[in-house]
């Protein structure tokens, strides 16, 4: 379904599905029948299987959670679904804690392991003074040193620019961000530096195509957690009333209600969530990757200022947007709602994959 609404089959037909990319997908505790449910989940789509799919625990033994192994499976399955001809290289955090899931992009970083990496987890964090003394002014701490635990995340993520790594998360199933939200952030997503995907209610007609969206209501993640408006999101006037950082910046499927069948375990199931609607985006910019490589061009790196300043342009007016993004429009998430062009539920929209495959594979300066 997800493959012809969004157009993913048009751009497999054109031969490009993520060939000579790879995937890194970190998640924490480890899935033991992974290697299996893939080849199960590849028998029933007609999939081929990956050119490789590699695991590596960082660090000590991890922890062992049927929760996690479930949110691996299905990032792995649908990353591959998007971008069938890339690798996956699957980064096994001990337990889900900052310093493991951050030490894991290290690694990737370090050992050059791809240059798309998919954080489909979230971590919420509570909107009080005495969770952060900057959390009660409503200012996200991904991006600071994370107390003792010493991560600079803001160095790992300009390191990250410079290999032209686009690092993408999900923005969070349990509500409203930041301001005037009930919780003030949603680990990583509330960093500046990385791509962060909302999640949207997805309508097709009775031949699989698009129909329409809406807002994941009252659960996709998003809102504004910062304390300063990047420059990108000041130079595209997005609807910013406290002129900081908004997130999400795009969206894709994630509500469960027309989620993706997955394997977990030799089990079918149905699931939803900005875990979903991450790899999605990971397995797109891997395809869009293939292209730029064909095209003689870098990774895409760090994408966010191509799309708000080219693609989206000033209010939206760009000629590209109309093109190249659905903007969701309809849909609510207290206290914020959906309205056309950049909202803080689902960003600048979802893609329409053909024209902003092409779009991203094609501007040198993407």
């Amino acid at each position: 379904m997800l493959e012809k609404a969004y157009g993913f089959d048009e751009l497999f037909g054109s031969g490009i599905s993520g060939q000579g990319q790879t995937v890194v997908i970190v998640d924490a505790c480890g899935d033991p029948t992974l290697s299996a449910d893939l080849k199960t989940f590849d028998s029933m789509f007609g999939l081929p299987p990956p050119p490789s799919l590699k695991i590596k625990d960082i660090g000590r033994n991890p922890c062992s959670d049927r929760g996690w192994a479930g949110e691996t499976a299905l990032d792995v399955e649908w990353a591959h679904a998007t971008s069938p001809s890339a690798a996956i290289y699957v980064l096994v955090a001990a337990i889900p804690n900052p310093q493991d899931i951050y030490g894991a992009w290290v690694y990737a970083l370090s050992n050059h392991l791809g240059n798309q990496i998919s954080n489909s987890f979230g971590g919420a964090g509570c909107y009080n003074g005495a969770c952060d003394s900057r959390i009660g002014q409503g200012i996200g701490s991904c991006e600071s040193t994370r107390g003792t635990l010493g991560v600079n995340v803001a160095k790992i993520l300009q390191e990250a620019e410079q290999e032209n790594v686009t690092v993408i998360a999900g923005a969070g199933d349990e509500g409203a961000i930041g301001i005037n939200a009930s919780q003030v952030e949603a680990i990583p997503a509330d960093c500046q530096g990385v791509l962060t995907v909302g999640g949207t209610t997805l309508s097709v007609n009775s031949t699989g195509a698009y129909n329409e969206e809406s807002a994941w209501n009252g659960s996709t993640g998003g809102g504004y957690i910062s304390n300063h408006e990047p420059i990108y999101q000041l130079n595209a006037n997005i609807s910013d009333q406290y002129r900081v950082l908004g997130k999400p910046d795009v969206s894709a499927d994630g509500d469960p209600g027309t989620g993706v069948e997955v394997v977990d375990n030799g089990t079918w199931a149905v699931i939803g969530g900005t875990s979903l609607s991450t790899p999605l985006w990971a397995g797109f910019v891997a395809d869009v990757n293939q292209m730029r490589s064909d095209n003689k061009l870098k990774p895409l790196g760090f994408v966010n200022p191509f799309l708000y300043e080219t693609v989206y342009g000033v209010n939206g007016s760009s000629k590209l947007y109309a093109q190249d993004f659905h903007d969701v429009m309809s849909g609510s998430n207290k206290p914020w709602h959906a309205g056309p062009g950049w909202d803080p539920l689902t960003g600048l929209g979802t893609f329409i994959v053909p024209a902003l495959a092409k779009t991203l594979g094609t501007y040198p300066e993407a």
